[in-house]
């Protein structure tokens, strides 16, 4: 019986919610304030508003902007939007994993393939 949990143990790896937590939201900042900072450095041509598209997202992120300053307020707000994503999507993995190995415990034990 221990044999039998010790491979579904290892099939069924807990995701570390913090590691993933910080991944996510440093990937997340990091992009943002790339998107943000290429556009700075590309311009635009005169009289044309430089990322009118991403300066859209100032709706959402109060402070960001498509400037020097905003990317920096962008990266911050994106850093926690993706932590917080990365912690929903660990504590659901590791919940829908534990809640897989229970019910193929339980059905084990029904047809009595685990010894008691």
């Amino acid at each position: 019986m221990n044999a039998d949990k010790a491979v579904l143990m290892a099939g069924f790896a807990r995701m570390d919610v913090k590691a993933l937590a910080v991944a996510m939201g440093t990937v997340c900042a990091i992009g943002l304030f790339l998107m943000t900072v290429t556009l700075l450095v590309k311009g635009a041509p005169s009289g044309v508003p430089i990322g009118t598209h991403l300066g859209l997202l100032d709706v959402y992120l109060p402070g960001y902007s498509v400037s020097w300053g905003g990317s920096v307020i962008g990266a911050v707000y994106a850093w926690i939007i993706g932590a917080l994503i990365g912690t929903v999507w660990a504590v659901l993995w590791n919940l829908t994993h534990y809640l897989y190995i229970i019910l193929v415990v339980i059905r084990a034990h029904w047809w009595g393939l685990m010894g008691d």
